[in-house]
């Protein structure tokens, strides 16, 4: 008998807002995540990109991030090939293209971003069947998910 389990693909902005603040919605979803509460999914482009980002404009938490990596033990799923990631590229630039398809691929329940502005833009939601929400929303759908398993 397989567990089900409530997948989140976290976009680098949610992971770096969880990172950078001890409270609030993002930093919830990493601690669901690093119980395994909820299962975290990321891809190799988000990995990439986390670190780097962390290194360049957040260097002094470059050694915590990487302690909460190793707790978080999230999947890590391909990039998609230029191929898969044709119809995500007529509305997205190619990063954001490859990580939205990566999740696609990963069949996830929920992808969560700080990213507004190009991964909420007009007819990118119909590239995919999840929702695309930012922190707080997630944890609302995580919470309406869980609740038929706790009566």
């Amino acid at each position: 008998m397989s567990v089900l389990q409530y997948r989140i693909f976290f976009d680098t902005s949610a992971y770096i807002a969880g990172l950078r603040s001890p409270v609030g919605a993002a930093r919830e979803l990493l601690n669901l995540a690093a119980t395994e509460t909820v299962g975290m999914v990321v891809s190799e482009e988000v990995v990439t990109e986390i670190d780097r980002v962390v290194t360049r404009k957040f260097p002094d938490l470059v050694q915590e991030s990487r302690q909460i990596w190793k707790e978080l033990k999230p999947e890590v799923v391909p990039n998609p090939s230029v191929v898969d990631m044709k119809p995500f590229l007529e509305k997205l630039d190619k990063g954001d293209a490859a990580i939205l398809c990566a999740a696609h691929f990963a069949e996830v329940s929920t992808f969560v971003t700080w990213n507004t502005r190009d991964f909420m833009a007009r007819g990118v939601n119909k590239l995919v069947d999840f929702p695309i929400v930012v922190p707080a929303d997630a944890l609302k759908l995580f919470r309406n998910w869980i609740e038929p398993f706790l009566d």
